[in-house]
């Protein structure tokens, strides 16, 4: 008879697989649903005859290829990282960023060559509709905007927050959203305030309790920087602008999010949070899950 922790080894090596990601041990460890000591999981694998291992890596039977897949991924991604820092120069500069964030990446440097640059961003309260319109004009004039004929180190300024909003239990498709914890504890800070990324990490607790044996890594950012508290009273007249680019931007906003805006947690749109994801492909993720379970 199985145990609990060997289902959970299979239930995690199964939702990495989704994304052509083999695991080692300690990941495996770090990426559990349950509390579990490291020896044990190692002892546990050893145990499970359905899971299949090669130069450290353990995946489901027949998949031995994705080793190779997450190996030529992982000498891309220092390539796309690269790629990113120099972008996101471009507009960084922009006042009221307080960090930018690498996104979408569901095991460590686990990056296509041919994706685009998702990106979370940080900005100050009250003020992601400005960032969000500047940013946006500055990658569409130089043709940095992803299309369907072109994606390949593009921006994607899809999921933005600020200060006031770092929790993001609104963006999980539910309580048992292990794709967005995932998503959570993948994002790479690349610039701005080094606290934002704990800052980040400390208002979704909720991910502790989702992958308990998880531990933060020391990240840095590319900058870092002090917000500058002795500015004269500005509040208004940038409120103003707020506004401005608030409206400019409901106009143009693609008809499917203003429709499907608040419905769910794929799109959310208000004065604190925009959160553009129309495909949200979680519902296919959760069914994949149980697809790939049932080898095991």
């Amino acid at each position: 008879m199985e145990t609990k922790l060997q289902d959970a080894i299979k239930t995690t090596i199964a939702r990495f697989d989704i994304f052509d990601f083999p695991l080692t041990d300690f990941e495996i460890w770090q990426f559990l649903n349950i509390t579990a000591e490291y020896t044990e999981v190692k002892k546990s694998l050893n145990a499970i005859s359905s899971i299949e291992t090669s130069d450290g890596f353990f995946f489901i039977p027949g998949r031995k290829e994705i080793v190779t897949i997450r190996q030529n991924r992982y000498r891309d991604a220092y390539k796309k990282i690269r790629t990113a820092k120099r972008l996101i120069s471009l507009f960084s500069w922009l006042p009221f960023i307080r960090s930018i964030m690498l996104a979408n990446i569901i095991g460590p440097n686990n990056i296509k060559a041919q994706s685009d640059i998702d990106l979370f961003i940080v900005t100050k309260k009250d003020r992601v509709w400005m960032v969000k319109g500047l940013a946006s004009f500055i990658f569409a004039v130089l043709d940095l905007r992803p299309t369907k004929q072109k994606s390949k180190n593009t921006i994607c300024l899809s999921y933005l927050v600020d200060e006031s909003a770092l929790d993001l239990s609104n963006g999980r498709y539910n309580n048992n959203d292990w794709y967005f914890a995932y998503w959570l504890i993948g994002l790479m800070p690349l610039y701005g305030a080094s606290r934002i990324y704990n800052d980040v990490l400390w208002a979704n607790a909720w991910v502790t309790q989702m992958l308990p044996n998880w531990r933060l890594a020391n990240s840095e950012p590319l900058k870092r920087f002090v917000s500058n508290n002795n500015s004269k009273n500005t509040f208004s007249f940038w409120n103003i602008f707020e506004k401005m680019a608030h409206s400019f931007h409901m106009l143009v906003l693609a008809r499917v999010l203003r429709e499907r805006a608040n419905k769910d947690s794929s799109v959310i749109i208000n004065d604190h949070v925009l959160k553009l994801h129309p495909s949200d492909r979680r519902d296919k993720l959760f069914i994949l899950e149980h697809e790939r379970l049932q080898t095991l």
